[in-house]
């Protein structure tokens, strides 16, 4: 089949696929000005459009925008793995600081098992994004506590 001067024209299950990962990493294609603006990018000025779009062209172009996909997706990972890994960082400094609060010297292995059983797991890295900000809390609210009593027992014996 030919279509205009094209021997090998792309399928329309090209196309949808061009249209639908175009839409998962964000490139808005739906007006056809900036439609055949990038498929004539794309295709170094062989192609105008979908319509014109060969199917060699339109495999290296779903290849292009496959690969922008996965190392978009790479990179949330390895975002996401940074915020996760900051989280329990915090979350050890306050449960460190917490028993320093009660005169103890705890070693790192200690530190994780009250983690570990505070939040129902067997690994630290079990615990999710919400269960690390849930425990921060808690354990920045027990070293608020401790303060307070403190204070309040300095007050008490200071009085007397």
């Amino acid at each position: 089949m030919k279509v205009e001067g094209r021997i090998n024209p792309a399928t329309q299950e090209q196309k949808r696929r061009i249209f639908w990962l175009c839409s998962r990493i964000g490139l808005n294609i739906e007006e056809a000005s900036a439609r055949g603006y990038l498929i004539r990018e794309w295709t170094g000025g062989r192609s105008n459009g979908m319509s014109t779009l060969g199917f060699i062209d339109a495999m290296n172009i779903i290849k292009y925008l496959e690969e922008m996909m996965r190392k978009g997706q790479r990179e949330k990972k390895e975002v996401y793995s940074a915020e996760m890994d900051k989280k329990r960082k915090g979350l050890i400094k306050a449960v460190f600081r917490w028993l320093e609060n009660q005169g103890k010297q705890p070693s790192m292995e200690y530190v994780k098992g009250i983690i570990c059983r505070a939040g129902g797991v067997h690994n630290i890295n079990e615990l999710s994004a919400e269960a690390l900000t849930r425990l921060y809390a808690e354990f920045c609210r027990k070293q608020s506590a401790q303060q307070e009593m403190q204070q309040e027992s300095l007050m008490r014996f200071g009085e007397n």
